[in-house]
């Protein structure tokens, strides 16, 4: 048996937090996943923000990329925040060169 080499946890809070929490590689095989977990916490009732933590995200590429754009705009037509938050390394950098630290990410989480 494999196991994947990425993994997708949701986590709300009281406070109206959605925190969704990625960790490993997430190249093109997280197809549609990353994107529909993150308009489903977008839609939750009860939620104000929707936070993605990459503390544990080794890689991302252009897929990756894409959900978050897409999770970002899920989030802002459904009235929520949208954070990314813990980028580090590679990781971060590809958020840096791409322009989307500077709309997507807050050096704190809600």
């Amino acid at each position: 048996m494999t196991t994947p080499h990425f993994t997708i946890s949701t986590r709300a809070a009281p406070t109206g937090v959605q925190r969704v929490s990625l960790s490993g590689d997430l190249d093109m095989s997280i197809g549609d996943a990353l994107h529909h977990a993150l308009a489903e916490a977008a839609r939750q009732p009860g939620v104000t923000d929707v936070v993605v933590d990459l503390e544990h995200t080794r890689f991302i590429d252009s897929h990756a990329v894409a959900g978050l754009v897409s999770g970002y705009q899920a989030a802002t037509e459904a009235g929520r925040g949208f954070t990314v938050v813990n980028g580090h390394g590679t990781v971060q950098e590809v958020l840096d060169v791409t322009g989307l630290s500077e709309v997507l990410c807050r050096l704190t989480a809600p």
